[in-house]
């Protein structure tokens, strides 16, 4: 059965990533059904889904929809997670899938919700329905990853991207808003927005930058990512970009203090959530994030931000646009911190050419680790 069951499960997989710029706060699944008969011969493919915007309806309902089933076949379901067993505003996949004469399921992951307790699975048994599991593990865990980490540590998959010259400045002082990538380069960052749930910076990027922090790439503009500021003294001008009337949700943390709670919230696009001193960091800020539904985030700015991440140890891949000229000191070096950083927490996993502009992709190594260990669990 591998490799009649590795074809059909990267046909759900690439249905899934379509699905990832809207499926938020679900995971994107994807998921096909094939016709055969009893020899497996004779397959096709007659149902097929992915999850759908804001999280339903979920994919094997989707594939099942599209199914005329017939008598004297048989059919396989192919899904990228395994098929859900809880009842929220719908009955469950599991329950949906028995219902049908579909006689296998195939998925590549188990699902790490807590709600799920193997009750799918019992469900398949109770109706003879035989289930295979761990095909293209590795490749399927790509686009899981921000998943997994919401619901075992209870915080996103984190991105910090940043745009560099070849001596790590990321802005002139004399012009804090001249471009230091070239276009192709920012055309990729607008689309990573798009692929990920949440997008952060600090105060000092909020004020001097006022950035959009939305997706401005044609077609893709209702894929922008909750915006969210640290601001711990609230002392943002009510004029920039993100606090104008907007359709993108933002979310502002700030400490809990008389001065701070003066602030009078006008757009209902926008939420302020105050944390008492102690419970100010990145710990409680990220479990505060993960809570809405955000499994990936793209940490953009600025160099303090970068240097309370790294420092806090939550970075599991770093992004650097690196352009092909100097800067000097009259450069904005690219990360701040006092400690020592030790040299080999993260691994270089690729570079790519972008015209005259490199892209230079790290991975934390723990992370890694940490998804190595999922994938012998689920």
């Amino acid at each position: 059965f591998v490799i009649f069951d590795q074809k059909y499960m990267k046909i759900a997989l690439d249905l899934a990533k379509k699905g990832i710029p809207l499926s938020s706060p679900n995971p994107s699944v994807g998921c096909v059904i094939v016709e055969c008969d009893k020899f497996n011969k004779k397959d096709q493919i007659v149902g097929y889904g992915f999850t759908q915007k804001g999280g339903r309806p979920h994919a094997e309902s989707e594939a099942i929809n599209r199914v005329s089933f017939k008598k004297n076949k048989k059919y396989i379901c192919y899904s990228t997670l395994e098929p859900c067993s809880h009842v929220g505003r719908d009955e469950s996949c599991a329950t949906k899938i028995s219902k049908t004469p579909i006689s296998v399921v195939v998925f590549s992951l188990g699902d790490p919700d807590l709600r799920m307790k193997d009750n799918g699975m019992k469900k398949f048994v109770e109706n003879k329905i035989k289930v295979r599991k761990g095909m293209l593990k590795k490749e399927v865990m790509e686009i899981y990853k921000g998943y997994f980490l919401n619901r075992l540590k209870n915080r996103p998959h984190v991105t910090l991207k940043f745009a560099s010259s070849i001596d790590g400045k990321i802005a002139y002082f004399d012009d804090l808003n001249k471009w230091i990538s070239n276009s192709l380069s920012r055309k990729i960052v607008h689309y990573l927005r798009s692929m990920n749930d949440g997008i952060l910076v600090g105060s000092k990027t909020a004020k001097i930058d006022n950035p959009d922090l939305t997706c401005r790439l044609r077609g893709l503009e209702k894929t922008s990512p909750t915006r969210i500021i640290i601001n711990r003294n609230f002392d943002l001008s009510k004029n920039i970009k993100i606090l104008s009337p907007s359709k993108v949700k933002t979310i502002i943390f700030s400490l809990e203090n008389k001065k701070n709670k003066s602030f009078v919230q006008k757009e209902n696009h926008v939420e302020v959530i105050y944390l008492k001193s102690k419970n100010f960091n990145l710990k409680n800020i990220l479990k505060r994030v993960s809570s809405f539904g955000i499994s990936n985030l793209l940490v953009e700015g600025g160099a303090q931000t970068f240097g309370f991440f790294l420092q806090s140890k939550f970075v599991d891949k770093i992004m650097i646009f690196r352009s092909n000229f100097f800067i000097g000191d009259n450069g904005l070096s690219a990360v701040k911190f006092s400690k020592n950083y030790k040299k080999d927490e993260f691994s270089l996993k690729d570079v790519q050419r972008l015209r005259d502009n490199a892209l230079e992709i790290y991975e934390s190594k723990k992370t890694l680790d940490f998804f190595t260990k999922q994938m012998d669990i689920y």
